[in-house]
């Protein structure tokens, strides 16, 4: 793997020094009602309570050529332990519900790749507010083309991944505010060719998905390029979720041509980029991928990944 800027880096060899996690796929998890199956998912996130929150596009499928809204319930709410549905929402209210995040407070945060737009809910699915204009594409300080993730901070900011358009992150107020902004389209340090999670450790640096430059991007929190990691196993990313002990999983979501038939998987690593283990392939069986979307961690550390084609979430429990 390809690892430059590492000197940037250099004060987090000794947290990552934990030994590397196994994971096993938990069978039976989750447990849907009778005749009842999810659209295509495409994001997944934990909560405070540990509930696990899934979204899928319903009947919509994978795009939209119109802003018809998904006309069936895209938010599933699972128990992290017993898999069984809790509860459900956010019919009416989206194109191509994209990216989920939650914030410290619980807030729930959904991007909408169809609409062009950013919802932030509260954690019982009640609307609080929208940033960008519907069905509009643009990128300055109120608009966003296709935005794919959220990431929210404690002090009530947040950066927005905006996307499969603008390949630009922009950091966000509290207010809504937008703040500053970096990234172009390329392939260069800080540029982006749909950078498409977004994650941020407790030291404040920012990590991207640089989705079809088949790189991770590493940031400090005002958006300086510290560094990037680049590898067979992280092939693709699609989906970043930091775990306990100075870790962080990568999603390989597939779609690259070049690792057909064996691609989709999880690479764990530490956060100076040094990989500590790998899981997951490509196919339709417990355990394995297809088109790997998004990745969330709970405060355990066990995983959960969705999928797009598998229209999933799995659980993986860490041994």
């Amino acid at each position: 793997m390809r690892i430059t800027g590492l000197a940037a880096l250099a004060p987090l060899l000794l947290a990552s020094a934990s030994p590397a996690p196994n994971y096993r796929v938990v069978h039976g998890w989750p447990v849907l009602p009778d005749n009842r199956v999810l659209g295509p998912c495409s994001g997944v996130a934990v909560n405070g309570k540990g509930e696990v929150l899934v979204l899928h596009r319903g009947n919509r499928g994978t795009d939209a050529k119109a802003l018809t809204p998904v006309n069936e319930p895209v938010v599933e709410v699972f128990d992290a332990v017993s898999g069984k549905l809790k509860r459900e929402w956010g019919a009416g209210l989206f194109v191509i519900p994209h990216g989920i995040s939650i914030g410290p407070d619980d807030h729930v945060w959904i991007t909408d790749t169809g609409a062009n737009q950013v919802f932030e809910f509260a954690p019982d699915g009640r609307l609080l507010r929208t940033l960008g204009e519907r069905g509009v594409a643009g990128a300055d300080a109120t608009h966003f083309d296709r935005p794919t993730d959220v990431a929210p901070l404690a002090d009530g900011s947040f950066y927005v991944a905006d996307g499969y358009g603008n390949s630009r992150i922009a950091k966000f107020a509290a207010d809504g505010r937008l703040l500053f902004q970096w990234g172009t389209r390329g392939t260069g340090p800080g540029q982006f060719n749909i950078p498409h999670a977004l994650a941020v450790d407790a030291r404040g640096r920012v990590y991207v998905a640089d989705r079809v430059n088949d790189r991770v991007q590493v940031f400090e929190g005002d958006g300086r390029y510290l560094t990037e990691w680049k590898s067979a196993a992280i092939g693709r990313p699609f989906g970043l979720a930091l775990l306990p002990g100075s870790r962080i999983a990568i999603l390989d979501g597939g779609s690259n041509p070049d690792k057909v038939p064996d691609h989709d998987g999880v690479t764990i690593a530490a956060l100076d980029g040094r990989e500590v283990g790998h899981f997951g392939r490509m196919g339709n069986q417990d355990g394995q991928f297809w088109i790997a979307h998004d990745i969330a961690a709970d405060r355990e550390g066990n995983l959960y990944v969705v999928d797009i084609a598998g229209q999933r979430v799995q659980k993986f429990a860490r041994n």
